[in-house]
């Protein structure tokens, strides 16, 4: 009974997001993946704040997030794509473009060329940020406390700039889409 309500419950919220297949697969993934915790009563047992106590997380929870976001990630190309079908032909060629290094030369072009070349300090940034801020609720809630007032201040007026500087192109919000 408890599988069925949690894929009902996932399938409901995928179809709740647009009636568009896409949106049930992604549900469904979703299902799927809370599936192996839900039968092995594990559901709860996750709700810790990763390496507590250490600077960095061990090869067993860095392998962890990276698997979750892995699935994170296949389960978001079904939601945002237009179709099943498209969906499983961009997965495909993420598969196939991991063999092909001319396709991965062509990425890393790409970024450097279109979203600039300190888009990867940023990202470094704000992940260090969040993972040492991954005990509270808002990481940069606790970020730089600190420091002098000024300081602060104008590190946060300097990420407001950065964030301004680098949104990009205006999108609608994705729930107006629907």
């Amino acid at each position: 009974m408890r599988v069925r309500n949690t894929f009902i419950i996932f399938l409901v919220s995928g179809f709740w997001h647009g009636a568009n297949w896409t949106f049930i697969v992604w549900g469904a993934l979703n299902a799927i993946y809370f599936l192996p915790l839900l039968l092995l009563n594990r559901n709860r047992n996750n709700m810790e704040i990763v390496a507590q106590n250490s600077v960095l997380p061990s090869v067993r929870e860095l392998f962890q997030m990276l698997f979750t976001f892995g699935l994170t990630v296949i389960a978001w190309i079904f939601f945002r794509a237009a179709s099943v079908t498209d969906a499983m032909d961009y997965i495909l060629s993420m598969i196939t473009g991991l063999f092909n290094s001319s396709l991965i030369q062509q990425a890393i072009n790409y970024m450097i060329v279109q979203v600039g070349f300190y888009l990867p300090v940023f990202i470094l940034f704000f992940f260090v940020m969040e993972w040492s801020g991954r005990r509270y609720q808002y990481a940069i809630s606790h970020f730089g406390l600190s420091w002098s007032k000024p300081v602060r201040w104008s590190f946060y007026l300097g990420l407001a700039l950065i964030i301004l500087l680098f949104a990009g192109k205006e999108q609608q919000f994705i729930y107006f889409q629907f």
